[in-house]
């Protein structure tokens, strides 16, 4: 029997856990006016037709930070639905070189301490990535 469900295939997103040499964790403010504007959020974005997860995130690293990174394990996964639309979202550890990341697509960035992550407000989807990191249950 066909699906009722008429939204489309899942969109890919991929984001990265950047760690300073402190345990600084790396966020970034989605510029105002975009969709979830001025919330704060682990770098990474849509995984393009054809390309791997992992290609994906070394991508746009690259197109939003100006980084070179290395895609480690995966730590978790979200799923965040809309009306129309199911994100399936991927969390990596990742390690870059020694270049500071830039904020090349009108974000803002900042590093976090760990235990700090939860003052931030962050997409519903980023809860449980920050519950892993801080180990706090309500985050």
């Amino acid at each position: 029997m066909p699906s009722t469900d008429s939204r489309q295939a899942p969109v890919i997103v991929v984001a990265a856990v950047i760690r300073d040499d402190a345990g600084k964790i790396l966020l970034t403010r989605r510029p105002e006016g975009r969709h979830m504007g001025g919330l704060w959020e682990f770098p990474g974005g849509k995984v393009r037709d054809g390309e791997s997860p992992a290609a994906g995130l070394v991508r746009e690293l690259e197109e939003e930070l100006g980084l070179s990174a290395r895609i480690g394990s995966p730590l978790t996964f979200a799923v965040h639905e809309e009306p129309a639309m199911r994100i399936i979202l991927l969390f990596y550890d990742v390690a870059v070189g020694r270049s500071e990341p830039r904020p090349l697509d009108g974000q803002k960035i900042a590093w976090v301490a760990r235990e700090d992550l939860r003052l931030y407000p962050t997409p519903p989807a980023d809860a449980e990535l920050i519950e892993l990191l801080t180990g706090d249950p309500k985050a």
